[in-house]
């Protein structure tokens, strides 16, 4: 049976209780040259000037929080904090406060994936990516791995979803050059390549999620027919001319070299009408 992992606040909160049980933790000061990135971390993009500020503010009041590390062999691995890690390396720093846990190799992925969605530091494709190597990895559903992240299920599965998406996209996602709003929009596309398209235009044009989804829509909608072209000045005169003649209203459709003469009837003594017109033309031609 999978643990429910709380999301109280603090970092007592992205160590599951059975984990806390079985190792105190210990803080140390360790050698940032000691420490290894997490393979399983699921932040892949890191911001070059949100680091530098980071790495500013760590020059003035050092590291508030400490970095969760685990030993791998004689040298650490991060658990969380990868960003604050990278950041006091940028400020010159050459030890860092840590947290020393004990972490099986199935519980990292989900410890590191905690802390970043507590912090809101993911982008939606990095959470689609780790959510998909949860339910690949453990013995999850998206029901139980909604119930342990403090998720909905329905959240889950439309962040997964988006990996269908272009490359092209998932890349305009994770630069925030479109929301998760935008991407939302765009999955329900069937075609790649006119999701491509719209994701183009959207962020051209500056798009909000509402203004693609009104475009989008319109855009399925069934085209009205075109307009009759403009009716040849002859033909509106015949048109006069029969229907004057005949006492009803003649329409012609089509151009003075192909088309077809309709004359509408609303009961049968006025077809009978037409006839004996159209027939005594024909004597009066005999």
């Amino acid at each position: 049976m999978v643990k429910r992992l709380g999301l109280g606040k603090g970092l007592n909160a992205l160590i599951p209780d059975g984990l806390d049980k079985n190792a105190a933790a210990s803080y140390v000061d360790v050698d940032i040259d000691q420490i290894d990135p997490n393979p399983e971390q699921p932040r892949h993009r890191f911001d070059d000037q949100s680091l530098k500020e980071l790495a500013e503010s760590i020059k003035h009041n050092g590291v508030i929080q400490p970095i969760i590390l685990t030993r791998q062999g004689a040298r650490y691995q991060l658990i969380a904090g990868e960003r604050r890690w990278r950041a006091a390396h940028l400020a010159g720093f050459s030890r860092i406060p840590s947290i020393i846990r004990h972490v099986a190799q199935g519980e990292r992925l989900t410890l590191a994936l905690l802390e970043n969605i507590q912090r809101q530091e993911l982008n939606p494709i990095e959470e689609g990516i780790a959510y998909r190597n949860l339910l690949d990895q453990k013995d999850f559903t998206q029901e139980t791995l909604a119930q342990n992240l403090g998720k909905s299920r329905a959240s889950i599965s439309n962040t997964i979803r988006l990996l269908r998406l272009p490359q092209a996209i998932q890349d305009m996602i994770e630069d925030s050059r479109l929301s998760f709003g935008h991407a939302k929009c765009l999955i329900t596309i069937q075609s790649d390549a006119v999701a491509c398209e719209w994701a183009e235009r959207a962020v051209r044009e500056g798009w909000s999620v509402r203004e693609l989804e009104h475009r989008i829509q319109k855009s399925k909608e069934p085209k009205s027919p075109k307009s009759a072209a403009k009716k040849d000045v002859f033909l509106k005169r015949a048109e006069r001319m029969l229907s004057r003649c005949m006492g009803t209203s003649v329409r012609i459709n089509g151009s003075e070299d192909k088309g077809k003469v309709v004359i509408p009837y609303s009961s049968q003594d006025e077809l009978q009408r037409i006839y004996e017109w159209l027939t005594q033309q024909e004597e009066m031609e005999e």
